[in-house]
């Protein structure tokens, strides 16, 4: 048998300790020039050394570290996914001995190859012999999770965190354990610990947001995905979620700027590009809107919803197109289309009361083919600073607070100016909205004033169980807050005497009243107790269009 020169490399105590490896390596001579730098040693030259040495002596000593390296060929082929080098490498450990980490790793190649059977059986193993084996649990407990073993995956995962409290990857998979099982509030519990113990735990932090947006906690769910953005810039997916969040709370202009960036970042992501053309509808950009859905159709004209937005986006722009498009939805979006286009079809135009036609009429020259013209509109207002920007061709794309009743009369006189046309109506609301106020919550309060018009319009009358069913979902996209107090009417009585009326000085004030007032039998003698102007002549705006 030829045996091979081995040569010994001394290496200080404190060295060897860090790297693991003995004060006298192993080396074959053949491999000598190769270390060029004695601060990294290639591991397949270690490899070979110490199984040159062991082949020769049978040590104990070399024989550990052996193994020790063989095994981190094992979790570098892993790494990898390589799964048949790490099995040949395992190979070589099984040869040498077979302890509770020969069992571990065999466990995690089965698993890789979707044998869960056996790597089960293996896992088991490897934590019967060493129960404090911290890393064996928790795969253990991510193979049972796969199964949807979930009880007894929160088992593994818990002996995984008591054997070291500092590894804190278990407690985020019992938090992913329960959010499957659909107990969100406790994932939230063991999100929540993890950072308690690690505040820098971006992943912890990106798990919660999604925790509370399902939750609806929009606050708390924009503080964690902040935080997780925050220590991970490269967390698109936590972006993206942020910007859902934002959306929700009103910052509509903040959830686009981070969709553009993320658009510009993965040009491919269909799924991206679609949420961005959404918000553009939101705030107005209509063709910007169309282009971008456009553009994500093409990435992928696999998905019914994608087309169905596709289809949306195109009726603000192009309506014969639209209807064309619609003929290739999938059911149930071609109903839902269908239903839409129907009603535009079927849509007659209302009187404007004569009382207040000339208000009206004083708007018409803003507009241009049916559609407004902020800029001529803008020149009807006092100045003052947001209106000046708009005078002068400046739309501040920066979310405001603003919630008041100013202008709300003029977003009532662009409903009555547009109403030959649904889409015509909204597109001039929402840049109107959009210009005068910046805010999420009176883009939400002017969509609402627009809906309760339709609403009257098309059913004669205003019922107000129909119009929360009809319209909470919608609003919810512009201000979810806003909407939750639509919703809670339902289960609230009212008299005129009890609603408090006058001097309300915040717009989302004014519609939740004006709600009430309108679900009311009101008799000509009522009309005198509402002193507010503004609420009374939207009142009697309406009042013709009830049949």
């Amino acid at each position: 048998m030829l045996i091979k020169a081995i040569v010994y490399l001394p290496l200080k105590p404190d060295k060897a300790k860090r790297l693991n490896l003995p004060v006298k390596l192993p080396v074959l001579a053949e491999d000598l020039p190769e270390i060029l730098d004695e601060n990294h040693i290639p591991v397949n030259i270690i490899i070979r050394g110490l199984e040159a040495q062991y082949e020769i002596s049978k040590d104990q000593y070399y024989k550990s570290y052996l193994i020790y390296f063989y095994y981190e060929k094992v979790k570098e082929a892993l790494n990898e996914n390589n799964l048949t080098e790490a099995e040949e490498w395992l190979g070589k450990v099984e040869q040498l001995e077979r302890d509770y980490r020969y069992d571990f790793f065999k466990g995690v190649i089965l698993s890789r190859s979707g044998d869960y059977d056996q790597a089960e059986i293996f896992l088991r193993s490897s934590t019967s012999k060493n129960n404090y084996f911290a890393l064996g649990h928790y795969e253990l407990g991510n193979l049972l999770r796969s199964k949807k073993e979930f009880e007894d995956a929160i088992l593994e995962y818990k002996k995984a965190f008591e054997s070291d409290k500092n590894f804190l990857l278990p407690l985020l998979r019992i938090g992913d354990c329960y959010m499957e099982m659909g107990e969100v509030r406790q994932a939230c519990d063991f999100y929540q610990t993890a950072i308690q113990i690690d505040p820098n735990f971006a992943q912890a932090y990106a798990r919660l947001g999604v925790a509370y947006n399902i939750l609806q906690k929009y606050d708390h769910a924009e503080n964690s995905l902040r935080k997780a953005v925050q220590i991970d810039k490269t967390d698109y997916l936590s972006l993206f979620n942020l910007s859902f969040t934002l959306s929700r709370l009103g910052k509509h202009f903040e959830a686009m700027h981070i969709l553009k960036d993320l658009v510009e970042k993965k040009p491919q992501d269909a799924t991206i590009m679609n949420e961005y053309a959404l918000i553009l509808r939101k705030l107005g950009f209509y063709e910007q809107a169309k282009d971008f859905i456009d553009r994500a159709f093409e990435i992928n004209n696999n998905d019914p919803s994608l087309n169905y937005n596709r289809v949306l986006l195109t009726l603000f722009v192009d309506k014969e197109e639209a209807i064309r498009l619609s003929e290739k939805l999938s059911s149930p979006y071609y109903e839902k289309m269908e239903d839409l286009i129907t009603f535009l079809r079927q849509w007659r135009p209302v009187d404007v009361p004569d009382f207040i036609s000339d208000k009206v009429k004083k708007f018409k020259p803003c507009m241009e083919k049916g559609e407004i013209n902020v800029q001529k509109l803008v020149d009807l207002l006092e100045n003052e600073d947001r209106i000046n920007m708009v005078k002068n061709g400046i739309l501040p794309a920066t979310d405001t607070e603003i919630d008041t009743v100013q202008w709300l009369d003029i977003v009532m006189f662009i409903i009555l100016a547009s109403n030959d046309d649904p889409i015509k109506m909204e597109k001039n609301v929402t840049k109107v909205a959009v210009s005068l106020y910046g805010s999420g919550i009176m883009l939400a309060v002017a969509i609402t004033l627009m809906r309760i018009f339709l609403h009257i319009s098309a059913h004669g009358n205003f019922d107000l169980q129909s119009f929360v069913n009809d319209v909470v979902t919608d609003i919810q996209e512009y201000h979810w807050q806003f909407a939750k107090r639509i919703s809670e009417l339902e289960n609230e009585s009212f008299s005129l005497e009890e609603l408090h009326l006058n001097g309300i000085k915040k717009g989302s004030d004014f519609l939740i009243e004006l709600l009430k007032v309108l679900s009311i039998d009101i008799t000509e003698e009522d009309l005198y107790l509402i002193e507010d102007n503004l609420m009374k002549e939207i009142y009697l705006i309406f009042q013709p269009i009830r049949r």
